[in-house]
């Protein structure tokens, strides 16, 4: 680009989120299962703490450790193993909440009664219906762009569609191993 050569990369961390070039979500959840689980041991005092109320340390929970698990998870396509990884997760936290042992026979449905919480595969449903109900509502006033992705690069260039992604892919990973359909011009 303007002569300087641009380094192609399999993932890179955006505003925050880890994208990358395969389009999953599965390594951003791993990212930030593990700052999560970060915050977690680093609150290790809190949730031993007797004088905190259960109350106290589920807003505490919900404030500084599902906020960093669950940051960006509104855009994000789960297969089914990745919503138990999160239900686990989530069992895990707040059964240290409640200072349940591992071993202790106590049913997921209970302690998720008595926290009062809901399960992160139902938390997750209601916050992509929720942004789906905003984008939705949206009007075609000045904040909603009339152009897509596509139109925008129409817009950047001169050349065709169809011949900057045919230049883009030649110039990424090999060629013809990687190439995909082009879009429509």
């Amino acid at each position: 680009m303007d002569g300087n050569t641009v380094e192609s990369v399999d993932s890179l961390v955006y505003l925050g989120s880890l994208q990358s070039s395969d389009g999953q979500c599965c390594p951003d959840l791993t990212r930030r299962n593990g700052l999560a689980c970060a915050v977690m041991t680093s609150l290790k005092r809190i949730w031993s703490d007797k004088r905190l109320t259960l109350v106290t340390k589920l807003r505490i929970y919900q404030t500084l450790v599902l906020s960093v698990l669950l940051y960006a998870a509104d855009t994000w396509t789960l297969l089914s193993a990745d919503v138990r990884t999160l239900n686990a997760f989530h069992q895990k936290c707040m059964r240290q909440l409640l200072g349940i042992r591992w071993y202790g026979p106590v049913r997921n449905d209970e302690v998720l009664q008595r926290t009062g919480l809901t399960s992160l595969s139902h938390l997750l449903s209601r916050r992509r219906i929720s942004v789906f109900g905003h984008v939705a509502r949206l009007d075609d006033g000045p904040c909603r762009p009339r152009n897509n992705w596509l139109d925008q690069l129409r817009n950047d260039s001169t050349r065709p569609t169809g011949e900057l992604w045919r230049r883009a892919v030649d110039r990424g990973h090999g060629g013809a191993t990687t190439r995909r359909p082009s879009p429509a011009t």
